[in-house]
């Protein structure tokens, strides 16, 4: 495959790179060993680039792992009955279908391809200058804070998120990622890949699929490949269950081989072993008339029928006390997320899915295109508004949606209204308009800087751009307003750049858009500027004290000083100050990312016990400079040479092992929400 162009942009006074998608090779086995690129995560941006790419095809064969001829069958009543098409929320009924109320059509409009970057600051003509430096010390009260009500089938009236301070961004669903989310693994499976029969991985041939993404059928000697865990550091082995519908068969390669033995159509038993590399699953064959479909690939061990973030070995020893060990074969129709999952995020406020709805350079228009609850999987087009209202129900979390750019209104009017059905009353919705429209590397700011110009909103690029922004973001409120018939449940977040506050007050500034806002939002990472080419040599003449001495008197001020100047902007507005992400930034940047001793020293910095010090400084900081919810970038995720963006590097590491998340969990311990 290729990677897509490099975009380097200036944003405020640091670069960033924007838009290389991990590269991949044709290795002769799948093991993580073999293939080292498949995991690494796509460049981030100075501000949060959050775009994860897939790497489609460009992955080894295996070996071993033989044919099995399927009929007919649905899962046996020992697997849980017959599968639902429809999952369900933890400990409830199936997810319900989403509204169908309709909205008038927006103007549209096609996405802008390429054009010249924004360069940041104020524009050549117009805008006024940046706000203040001094430190803001007040703000706008929240919407919403405190403790936290119940209702039945969700967690106890006092939650382990129950005051919070900080919320996380999870990672986009793919393949390759550290987060595995679900225990039904194949969610999170690559798109189909066309190989043939004779050893050939990747043909080029298209994949006949049902508008599900099933295969539908194969043409003379093809084969249509799936991968599952490819080149994750840490996932569970042990005896995986496949149930599926149909007629057809299945191999499987790298990590995975068939009990035979235990194995009946549509139902089978396979033995994974991690350390053979990740899962290849194969459609070998289908039957036209029936063919294979609904492919479930359920993770081993279960949960606790009295607390499903509780982890337990249906066969081991007891472990959930007065509750009982469920097996996921029982319960994956309602217990949908990973126990491990779930634990991990179970103390944040708020849970934000841009990366999960895969927003950067989204194509959807319309709502019937929208990713659906019945999709094969759900890291081709996003997760489905379906699930991750239900995470939130589940983890007692505040959503936070960041729209995509190009949707219509009906689409803006039936998104918000199944959210205002379905999202537990008691908590709130943030709703945000795309993803760093100010940001040059991102498609939706080459839409944003287009339709500001055809609209007349100002003579300079830029400015233009952050005018249709504003705008748009004010149409977007309005709808989601008048679906939830005031604003009580939800939030209205203005996204703005953190190291240049003109941009927040001409955001806020617009047509009244203040007005129609609750929060201003800013990503104010540290120590960006340390990966430019610029401070290579100094970096590279750095040991880690030295690194953590820099980010200790130059990267956290710096940082902390974009909080102040933007908490005097939201201060001026009558808005609260959040931030959308945050976290350290130790990423190379054109060029310096295939420098292999600054990728050390940035490994070795993130996982260095002072890494906690500068964490706890640096949300210390984010608090005294006039800023309430934090939402740090991102929950897991594995180091590359793309950033080292997790709070931990895989799902179940341990919290002494993870500087980051447990400086962000001590922070949560001891300081609950000041707002």
């Amino acid at each position: 495959m290729k990677l897509r162009t490099t975009s380097v942009v200036t944003c405020g006074c640091v670069l960033f790179v924007a838009g290389c998608a991990g590269g991949s090779s044709v290795p002769d086995e799948l093991t993580n060993a073999a293939l080292p690129t498949l995991g690494a995560q796509d460049p981030g941006s100075f501000e949060g680039v959050g775009t994860r790419s897939t790497t489609e095809g460009g992955a080894p064969t295996g070996t071993g792992g033989a044919s099995f001829v399927a009929s007919d069958a649905a899962a046996p009543p020992s697997a849980g009955g017959s599968p639902a098409d429809v999952p369900g929320v933890d400990g409830g009924a199936p997810l319900p279908a989403p509204g169908t109320e309709a909205g008038a059509p927006a103007a549209g409009g096609a996405s802008a391809a390429g054009g010249a970057p924004a360069t940041g600051g104020a524009p050549a003509t117009g805008g006024a200058p940046a706000a203040g430096g001094a430190p803001a010390t007040g703000g706008a009260p929240a919407t919403g804070s405190g403790g936290r009500s119940s209702r039945p089938g969700n967690p106890p009236a006092t939650p382990a998120n129950d005051g919070a301070s900080l919320g996380s961004n999870l990672t986009q669903l793919r393949d390759y990622t550290e987060e595995w989310a679900f225990v039904d693994a194949f969610k999170a499976s690559r798109i189909w890949i066309s190989g043939r029969s004779d050893g050939t991985w990747d043909d080029g041939r298209a994949v006949d699929v049902d508008a599900n993404g099933w295969v539908r059928s194969l043409a003379s000697g093809q084969i249509a490949r799936t991968l599952l865990f490819t080149s994750v550091s840490s996932y569970p082995g042990g005896r995986y269950v496949v149930l599926y519908d149909g007629k057809g068969r299945l191999e499987y390669q790298g990590g995975a081989r068939r009990d035979d033995a235990a194995s009946t159509p549509g139902h089978e038993v396979l033995d994974v072993n991690p350390q053979a590399g990740g899962i290849e699953l194969d459609v070998t064959a289908v039957d036209a008339s029936d063919p294979i479909r609904n492919i479930r690939v359920i993770m081993p061990g279960g949960a606790c029928s009295n607390d499903s973030a509780r982890y337990c070995d249906p066969g081991g020893a007891a472990a959930c006390g007065s509750g009982t060990c469920q097996p996921f074969t029982s319960t994956y129709a309602t217990q949908i997320f990973h126990p491990s999952f779930l634990s991990r995020l179970q103390s944040y406020r708020l849970i934000r899915f841009m990366d999960w709805m895969d927003t950067n350079g989204s194509t959807q228009v319309d709502w019937a295109n929208r990713p659906k609850a019945t999709d094969a999987r759900y890291s081709v087009s996003g997760v489905p508004v379906e699930v991750m209202v239900a995470l939130a129900n589940r983890l007692h979390a505040d959503p936070w949606f960041a729209i995509p750019h190009l949707v219509n209104d009906d689409y803006v009017s039936q998104f918000a209204t199944y959210v205002r059905d379905h999202l537990d009353p008691t908590l709130h919705a943030y709703v945000e308009h795309s993803n760093e429209l100010w940001n040059g590397g991102f498609a939706q700011s080459d839409y944003a800087r287009e339709r500001g110009l055809a609209l007349g909103l100002s003579t300079n690029d830029f400015e233009a751009q952050m005018r249709y922004h504003s705008r748009r973001s004010k149409e977007m409120f309005e709808i989601w307003e008048r679906v939830f018939g005031g604003t009580s449940r939800i939030v209205r977040v203005m996204a703005s750049q953190a190291a240049n506050s003109w941009v927040s007050d001409t955001l806020l500034s617009h047509d009244g858009a203040d007005a129609k806002t609750d929060a201003l939002a800013i990503a104010p990472y540290f120590g960006g500027y340390l990966g430019e080419p610029g401070q290579q040599a100094h970096v590279r003449s750095m040991n880690v004290g030295a690194l953590m001495d820099e980010i200790d008197s130059v990267a956290l001020p710096q940082a902390l000083q974009w909080v102040a100047d933007s908490a005097a902007v939201a201060k001026q507005h009558g808005v609260e100050l959040i931030a959308y992400e945050g976290g350290q930034h130790l990423v190379g940047v054109s060029g310096v990312q295939d420098d292999a001793q600054v990728n050390a020293l940035f490994d070795a910095a993130n996982r260095d016990p002072r890494m906690k010090a500068e964490y706890t400084k640096y949300l210390q900081g984010w608090k005294a400079n006039g800023g309430n919810l934090m939402v740090h970038y991102q929950n897991c995720s594995g180091p590359s040479q793309w950033g080292r963006w997790g709070s931990l590097e895989f799902l179940e590491q341990p919290r002494a092992q993870a500087p980051k998340y447990d400086a962000l969990a001590t922070f949560m311990e001891t300081q609950k929400a000041w707002w």
